[in-house]
C-alpha cells in the first residue's frame, strides 16, 4: 500500500477535507510562528550579546570586555544569519511551489497580508 500522502491531503473530494483551503486558519497561525522566530530571535540575540557587553565594561577588565565583544559579534552574525535564512528560504519556496499548495505557501509565509488566510469572525447571537 504505497500511497502519496500529500496527494491524499490536497485531494479535494466531498470525503476529504482540502489541507490548504480549509485549514488555512491553521497556515496563517504557522506563518505568525515564523515571522516571530524571524524577528523575536535575533532581537533577543543581540539583547543578550550587549548586556554581557555592559557587564565586562563595568568589571572595567580589558580580557573580560574582548571576551565579550567577541561574544557580541558573534550573536550579532548569528541573529543576521538567523534573519536571513528564513528570508532565503521563503524566497525559495515562494518560486517552487505551484498548484494546490499555493494557498498553504500564501498563508505560512505572508500572514499579516495575505487574503483569504484569517480567521473568520464567528456570530454569537445572545439569546
Amino acid at each position: 500500500m504505497n500511497m502519496n500522502m500529500f496527494y491524499l491531503l490536497a485531494e479535494e473530494s466531498k470525503n476529504t477535507i482540502s489541507v490548504c483551503n480549509d485549514l488555512a486558519p491553521v497556515w496563517t497561525i504557522l506563518g505568525y510562528i515564523i515571522l516571530a522566530i524571524q524577528v523575536i530571535v535575533p532581537i533577543l540575540l543581540i539583547i543578550s550579546g550587549m548586556i554581557t557587553m555592559a557587564q565586562a565594561v563595568m568589571e572595567k577588565k580589558e580580557d573580560k570586555i574582548k571576551e565579550a565583544q567577541n561574544l557580541l559579534i558573534k550573536k550579532i552574525i548569528a541573529a543576521v544569519l538567523c534573519f536571513l535564512v528564513i528570508a532565503i528560504t521563503k524566497m525559495v519556496v515562494n518560486l517552487v511551489v505551484t498548484g494546490d499548495w499555493e494557498t498553504c505557501v500564501k498563508c505560512a509565509l505572508h500572514p499579516t497580508t495575505a487574503e483569504g488566510c484569517g480567521f473568520d469572525k464567528a456570530e454569537v447571537n445572545p439569546k
